[in-house]
């Protein structure tokens, strides 16, 4: 009776130790040093990249079929040749960022730290072609896992961290890319779920809640991109904001003073200052929760936008343009949103709660992604034509009036191009309505993922705006 009664207790103290299981928590940072971290600048080209032709990719979420389709997008890039500064390279070689969500985290992440090893077939055995959910499904079928799962702060996504972090990503943490020191920058975005705001994981944003980057596992930030909302659980950062010393930047003063001259950056500012502001009526935020990044912005293009046209970014384009360093910018977003038809609208039953929760969240994100690309457009055509225009009217007063000249300066010409590859722009209906059923999961047939590769591949090749920068790169 006492072995038994010794056994019992050390059960429930067992158990009482697991249920108290809490998230593990992110770094402190010590000392806020601007100069230090996963920064944009502090990654440098190597020999093949030049700033002058600068590349960014976005991809989007949408599980194993967003990973596989961003991946066929890297094995044009890989197997386009360009000539640029006088050298023979791919183009591949010259991108410098990567801004993902969701399920192309996955792929921007791997090659973040693998380089050309995304393309030895380690991917494709490790993820692509593997059976994810049903290896998630079976870590929940572990007692210690249970045991896990009780604690009030540790969920399923949790789980889903460590179980990258063994898998796929092997312990890497944002120490192993900065020691890299090699572009492309890859910003991997979730939601910060209290205020529906990108999360980007840049150490510029860490600075915000005072905690050091640098030791984050990839996977627990591949997790948090990717946690989708009902069937994967929110994860949990803490924030340390005010114990590190961190200097706010002198532009977000003057941004919270211009709500009427200028909304959209008061905005940015008025979000930013939210997680370290001491305002006396406002909730003492000591936790960040985030969830997938498709909830904020499905085709990671927030940002770029952001840095395309301000100097307020932390890896401003802005600046880059005026400084004269970027001839060529080329912009691709590889968006696998899907579709799926439904059978709603063939009867007059009332749509049930999940159909009406799913598809309030997925039309507007649907509809808002259509809307980012076509600003990005809108600025590219906007910077453009005023080059050219100016130009114009150059000649025309040199013509008239030798000696006169426009006031300000000169524009610096830099063409801009942006590449939509999207399956919305599959041309045959069959195939199109195939692929815009596809289910969102970590699951799909080996043939179904070649399929997504071979599109993603098809269109970015047909592409104008991509054809048209190799045509002159040639």
């Amino acid at each position: 009776m006492k072995s038994v009664l010794r056994l019992c207790v050390g059960l429930l103290l067992v158990v009482g130790l697991f249920a108290c299981a809490t998230f593990p928590e992110n770094p402190k940072l010590e000392k806020h040093d601007p100069a230090q971290g996963y920064r944009f600048d502090n990654l440098r080209p190597d020999a093949k990249n030049t700033d002058s032709l600068f590349v960014i990719l976005t991809f989007s979420g949408g599980g194993t079929r967003a990973a596989a389709f961003s991946y066929g997008v890297m094995e044009v890039l890989r197997d386009t040749e360009i000539i640029w500064a006088n050298q023979k390279k791919r183009l591949l070689d010259e991108v410098d960022i990567i801004s993902s969500v969701s399920g192309g985290s996955f792929t921007s992440a791997y090659y973040a730290l693998h380089g050309d090893g995304l393309f030895d077939g380690s991917f494709e055995r490790k993820f692509l072609n593997k059976d994810i959910e049903h290896d998630l499904f079976m870590q929940t079928l572990w007692p210690i896992h249970w045991l896990k799962l009780a604690g009030w702060s540790y969920g399923r996504s949790d789980l889903a961290a460590e179980y990258y972090d063994t898998s796929i990503f092997h312990g890497a943490t944002y120490a192993d890319l900065i020691k890299k020191n090699t572009r492309p920058f890859v910003i991997l975005n979730a939601s910060n779920m209290s205020i529906g705001e990108p999360f980007a994981f840049i150490q510029d944003q860490f600075d915000l809640i005072c905690s050091d980057l640098t030791k984050l596992p990839i996977a627990r930030a591949v997790a948090s991109s990717s946690a989708f909302p009902g069937i994967l659980t929110p994860l949990t950062y803490r924030n340390f904001a005010g114990t590190c010393d961190y200097q706010e930047p002198q532009w977000v003063e003057l941004a919270s003073q211009d709500h009427r001259i200028a909304p959209e950056r008061a905005k940015i500012a008025e979000r930013q200052r939210s997680y370290y502001s001491n305002n006396a009526w406002e909730v003492e935020k000591r936790y960040v929760h985030l969830i997938d990044g498709g909830v904020s912005d499905n085709i990671g293009l927030r940002g770029i936008l952001f840095a395309l046209q301000s100097g307020d970014s932390p890896y401003s384009l802005q600046k880059r343009i005026n400084r004269q360093e970027i001839q060529k910018l080329l912009i691709i977003v590889v968006n696998a949103a899907t579709d799926p038809e439904t059978n709603r609208d063939t009867k007059a039953k009332v749509p049930g709660l999940v159909d009406t929760l799913m598809t309030a969240a997925t039309i507007p994100l649907d509809r808002y992604s259509f809307d980012t690309v076509e600003r990005a457009r809108a600025i590219a055509k906007e910077y453009n034509d005023a080059v050219r225009t100016r130009k114009a009217c150059e000649s025309i007063l040199q013509n008239t009036c030798p000696e006169a000249k426009l006031p300000g300066k000169d524009l610096y010409a830099v063409d801009i191009y942006v590449s939509h590859i999207s399956l919305d722009l599959i041309e045959d209906p069959k195939t199109r309505f195939y692929f815009k059923n596809l289910s969102t999961t970590f699951k799909l047939p080996v043939d179904t993922v070649k399929a997504l590769r071979s599109t993603a591949a098809e269109l970015l090749q047909n592409d104008p705006e991509f054809n048209r920068l190799r045509e002159q790169l040639k």
